[in-house]
């Protein structure tokens, strides 16, 4: 039998079966003597002491010092601004669908849910709701997976001169070019319809949609810019009703516009309208047809491609607008007014024709043609000119400046453009 350890609260028995009987006898004929009453207040009160001590330990332990102890509370989870829910409104009041000459209300909302677009569902949603004046509420709405906005609601008379049709005009926000799709909502039967919806595959609208009158006609038209590309201005279409059906007709052309500070701080406008070209020889998509210049409403000058002679350099009497910058603005000839040019060659030198400003006849004139972009080095007055050699295997710089007749003239030819420049500054020193 294993023994167990002794310790300094537990009692011995010795291993002697006669000393055990005489301890066991002794115990149990008890004290032969009661002890002092002070003993035992003693060995009570030493008892009683002992409790509290046990006690407040056990306190100390079930209520620990927190002082320093970290007791903040976690926040929440941060959440995806990415995957909150969009909502747009917008109310139309004084409208009459009906005819009936009540004013009716109409409300478009707008809802994009990103956790069912990323589970591959419907996610956009728009609902229109018309509270006709006669008390009746009717409602016409669609789902799909692109994110709708709402760019604006309007109403007129499109197709009948007795009742309002809305315009609702729809953007995409995430589409970098201001995408937007036009619908045309009716009602037909006592029901909210739609009667007109565009097409992205035939025309690209883009925001910017707006009512038009229509010359000796009760009705309206509604303006629909559309996509030429993304450096020019749009091209317009025009949607109305011709009785049994709609009619979406192009303009054919886009205007583009520039200002130009002329002397004295007189703005000008420069107007270039232009037009998907017939891909001729170079196979130019864009051109510009002509360009005119107005003094606010004041139409100044006509020019036309024609109008300018070619050169050796570039030969085809056109203006293009294909790519950017099709028009440059800057004061090429150093004498505070601004001019401007025009492409005119889409192949590696990318020409461009200048116009400058002839304060003395109040109107620009063409001057010169140069390759690329100009570099203006006004110390001595120089133009520094980046052009290919005539094998289009490198590129040389060519340094300009201007006789006393205002003529360009050619000063020298250099291999890099540190080389030219380099040149212009040490011709500019004192």
């Amino acid at each position: 039998m294993e023994k167990l350890p002794g310790t300094r609260f537990s009692t011995p028995l010795s291993g002697s079966a006669k000393e055990t009987q005489m301890r066991l006898e002794h115990i149990a004929s008890g004290p032969r003597r009661r002890p002092p009453v002070i003993y035992i207040a003693l060995v009570f009160a030493f008892c009683l002491l002992c409790g509290n001590l046990v006690s407040c330990q056990v306190k100390e332990e079930e209520a620990p010092d927190i002082s320093s102890a970290d007791i903040s509370i976690p926040a929440p989870p941060a959440q995806n601004p990415d995957m909150e829910v969009r909502e747009e409104r917008e109310t139309l009041e004084a409208v009459d669908l009906d005819g009936d000459g009540l004013a009716d209300t109409v409300t478009v909302a707008a809802r994009f849910d990103p956790l069912l677009f990323e589970e591959g569902e419907k996610a956009g949603a728009i609902t229109v709701t018309a509270n006709l004046g006669s008390g009746e509420t009717l409602e016409w709405g669609w789902t799909g997976e692109d994110w709708y906005g709402i760019w604006s609601l309007e109403a007129a008379r499109l197709t009948s001169p007795d009742r309002d049709a809305l315009v609702l005009e729809l953007t995409f926000p995430n589409s970098n070019y201001r995408a937007a799709e036009v619908r045309v909502l009716e009602l037909d039967s006592g029901e909210l319809t739609e009667r007109f919806r565009t097409d992205f595959e035939n025309i690209f609208c883009i925001l910017g949609t707006y009512l038009a009158s229509r010359e000796g006609s009760p009705l309206s038209a509604v303006r629909v810019p559309t996509l030429v590309d993304k450096w020019h201005a749009p091209e317009w279409y025009t949607l109305s009703w011709n009785g049994t059906g709609w009619d979406m007709i192009g303009d054919g052309f886009f205007t583009d516009t520039e200002t130009v500070v002329v002397a004295e701080g007189r703005e000008l406008t420069v107007m270039l309208q232009g037009r998907r070209g017939d891909n001729g020889h170079f196979g130019h998509s864009l051109v510009y047809d002509y360009i005119q210049v107005f003094d606010g409403d004041d139409l100044l000058q006509t020019i036309l491609p024609e109008d300018v002679p070619g050169d050796d350099r570039f030969p085809e009497q056109t203006f293009l607008a294909e790519g950017s910058p099709s028009v440059l603005v800057q004061d090429i000839n150093f004498d505070g007014a601004e001019d401007f040019a025009v492409s005119c060659d889409m192949t590696r030198d990318q020409g461009y024709r200048w116009f400058r400003w002839n304060s003395g006849q109040g109107r620009f004139e063409y001057s010169f043609s140069l390759a690329g972009i100009p570099e203006l080095v006004p110390q001595g007055q120089k133009i520094i000119e980046g052009c290919w050699t005539e094998n289009w295997e490198s590129t040389v710089y060519n340094i300009y400046s201007f006789n006393n007749r205002g003529w360009l003239i050619l000063e020298s030819t250099w291999d890099t453009l540190s080389e030219a420049q380099n040149a212009c500054q040490e011709d500019g020193l004192p």
